[in-house]
């Protein structure tokens, strides 16, 4: 397996974070989506949301219910960003999702969207997690699963033998982990989610300006020039309308701590 530098990721998502709500699309339909959840109808207590970003959930936890709210991020660039949403019941965190600064048995539930797919060892970071949540708290996760990204992975693997496309973990693997971390009741959705783009540059710079960007070892550094783009966008499969079509396999879960 692969070892990604949680730093290097954290340096990423700090350097996107004045441009990541403006083109973070699919990302806050994963958000929208996870709020949704029946069982975050109606919330209470303490809940804590692990890998904030931006905040934007916080307000939305804090609406249906939630009367202390925790943001916990890597990014410092994030968490001042997310300081817009903070008040008197709302404290940010800069932490490591797989080390939370955050007593055994004390949240309510557990808000995390787009972070999981992040962690090297999914079992690890949902023991974790579990460890916080007070007994039958609630875990809401969207996730990626393998698949999202395919249009560029496809691209890439026609010009060059470097990893391109982060990996992602199996939808099998994430249940097991979280079974075996102590999880119940769980319920999933999945629906791939689908960003269209004008141009190859505007994709990649989308993923840039949401801090997304390839982390893998082995990774080619830059984007190779100007024929590696007209040949990235000779190979890209565009649509119809002449777009360029970037999808994301989202899996969204809610469970109960045990």
């Amino acid at each position: 397996m692969t070892t990604r530098d949680k730093q290097q990721v954290a340096r990423q998502f700090s350097r996107a974070a004045a441009s990541y709500d403006s083109a973070a699309g699919v990302q806050h339909r994963a958000v929208t989506q996870l709020l949704g959840m029946p069982s975050l109808a109606a919330i209470d207590g303490h809940w804590c949301d692990i890998g904030c970003g931006t905040g934007t959930a916080l307000p939305h936890l804090k609406h249906r219910g939630a009367k202390q709210l925790t943001g916990i991020d890597m990014a410092e660039g994030m968490l001042k960003a997310a300081s817009q949403h903070q008040d008197q019941n709302t404290q940010l965190l800069l932490a490591d999702a797989d080390a939370l600064p955050i007593d055994n048995n004390s949240v309510n539930g557990l808000f995390s969207s787009l972070m999981l797919q992040w962690s090297e060892n999914p079992q690890h970071t949902l023991q974790e997690w579990q460890r916080t949540l007070k007994p039958r708290g609630t875990l809401a996760i969207a996730t990626l699963l393998p698949g999202t990204q395919h249009e560029l992975k496809q691209a890439w693997q026609a010009i060059d033998n470097h990893p391109h496309v982060n990996e992602f973990t199996a939808q099998e693997t994430i249940i097991k982990a979280l079974e075996n971390s102590g999880f119940a009741n769980i319920v999933l959705q999945q629906e791939c989610l689908t960003e269209y783009y004008e141009s190859i540059q505007a994709l990649l710079r989308g993923l840039k300006n949401i801090g997304a960007t390839n982390v893998n070892q082995g990774r080619r550094t830059g984007l190779g020039g100007r024929d590696a783009l007209r040949q990235l966008a000779a190979h890209y499969p565009i649509d119809s309308d002449g777009r360029f079509p970037l999808s994301y396999e989202v899996l969204w879960i809610t469970a109960v701590a045990t």
